[in-house]
């Protein structure tokens, strides 16, 4: 233990040293910030101005086209349509022509036939949207009146039904499944990467010193398995810490930003009364959300989460470092990588079936499989988990950790002093078999 103890905290202080491991730590949150503030940015300055001339030849929808900053309508008679055609497709000033013609039809039934867009251009898709509401609003409102139909009526006859689930055998209601789906995806995700990005820094770090030829002196003080398992446990570490730091900038960057804007926000919503804008049906939502969020089981998430988290990182790990050390360049590891990637890939995505089916057999097999579990208990972890499914997926996966570090530590012994032979999948297996 005191030489796993020893390798785990010079591989620590070896990697936090770096001016990369530094660079990416503090610059990594404000690079975030920057990109998302870069890409609204760019949203918004691709929004054009657009000029649109309007023939009503109904005389019904003169009052619903309003103009804004970013479109103006002009009104046409149908005598303008001709020479509008005719010099749209050179003109500069016009964009496009909304024509909307005389309709014998008292309900509009046959309109939508005949109103035609003519532009000189792709048009923005929120205008067409724009464009296409504001006539279909107006139909209705045309067909209610002459049929006599209140709005009233039409709110009584609708219905959004919302079944309200009850678990008995739990004893609890389930609310929002968004939100579930959308938390239980993102730490699915966060396990996926974490296992990639900082798998493979295990394995390069494993290459260099084996290029390096400075394992030969190292191995002479400690085992090959005491080594594996202290730079395994170095860059778990070096992890941590950095998810730590990124989590305390992320909290302080949002407290500076609720200081430096908070007094703007508060005069933006007080200009634009937000509270008319947030209609009843969107209060709801956001309560039914915040409820969703109090009504959780934290306890069950977190201890999944961090449980399959380390022991899948373990797992994996496990393989990226017996790679490290059978192969002696980034070239040679790419006919091992697939092993490695696929099975990932595979939890990733049956993560979606089991979204739609957290019971079903895809989510039992998954939360049993080594390869796949880290990702599916984690996802399964917000639906709930039967306590006999829970107990065998942990029992299977530390077993199958204590197998595959066993197998990496016999492939490590051998391969680390291995140089200068292309190593095949075929000659791993008599590694193993030989120590």
């Amino acid at each position: 233990m005191r030489n796993i103890f020893l390798v785990m905290r010079r591989e620590f202080l070896t990697q936090a040293r770096k001016k990369s491991f530094v660079l990416i730590t503090f610059f990594a949150p404000i690079l975030v910030i920057l990109a998302v503030a870069i890409i609204g940015f760019m949203i918004k300055i691709n929004e054009s101005n657009s000029r649109i001339a309007i023939i009503d030849s109904t005389h019904e929808f003169y009052s619903d086209f309003k103009s804004n900053e970013k479109n103006i309508f002009n009104f046409y008679t149908e005598n303008d349509l001709q020479a509008l055609k005719d010099s749209l497709a050179q003109s500069n000033s016009l964009d496009a022509i909304l024509y909307i013609p005389k309709t014998k039809d008292f309900l509009l039934n046959n309109l939508q036939d005949h109103i035609q867009l003519y532009t000189n251009k792709n048009l923005n898709k929120n205008l067409l949207y724009s464009l296409e509401k504001t006539i279909n609003k107006k139909i209705e409102e045309k067909r209610r009146k002459l049929l006599g139909i209140n709005q009233s009526d039409i709110d009584k006859i609708n219905s959004k039904i919302s079944l309200q689930i009850t678990n008995v055998k739990e004893g609890k209601s389930e609310d929002n499944h968004l939100i579930k789906e959308i938390l239980s995806l993102s730490l699915m995700y966060i396990n996926l990467m974490f296992f990639i990005i900082y798998g493979t820094r295990v394995m390069r770090s494993i290459m260099e010193e084996k290029n390096n030829r400075v394992v030969e002196i190292i191995i002479s003080s400690v085992k090959p398995f005491e080594l594996m398992m202290g730079k395994i446990l170095g860059t778990t570490l070096i992890a941590l810490t950095q998810f730590c730091i990124w989590i305390g900038m992320t909290l302080l960057l949002l407290s500076m930003g609720k200081l430096i804007l908070g007094h703007e926000l508060t005069l933006s919503i007080q200009q634009n009364d937000l509270r008319n804008i947030l209609n009843q049906e969107m209060q709801i939502q956001i309560s039914d959300t915040i409820n969703a969020l109090f009504n959780l089981n934290y306890p069950l998430i977190i201890f999944v989460f961090l449980f399959f988290f380390f022991t899948g990182y373990l797992f994996y790990s496990s393989f990226f470092a017996a790679i490290g050390a059978a192969v002696d360049n980034d070239t040679e590891t790419q006919q091992f990588i697939p092993i490695i990637v696929i099975p990932l890939l595979l939890g990733a995505y049956g993560c979606i079936s089991i979204i739609n089916n957290p019971e079903g057999p895809v989510a039992f097999w998954l939360s049993i499989i080594p390869f796949t579990s880290p990702m599916a208990m984690v996802t399964r972890s917000f639906y709930g988990i039967p306590g006999w499914q829970l107990a065998i997926s942990i029992i299977t996966m530390v077993g199958s950790v204590l197998v595959m570090v066993f197998i990496a530590s016999k492939i490590y012994r051998i391969g680390i002093l291995m140089y200068g032979k292309k190593v095949t999948i075929k000659e791993i297996f008599k590694w193993i078999k030989q120590s």
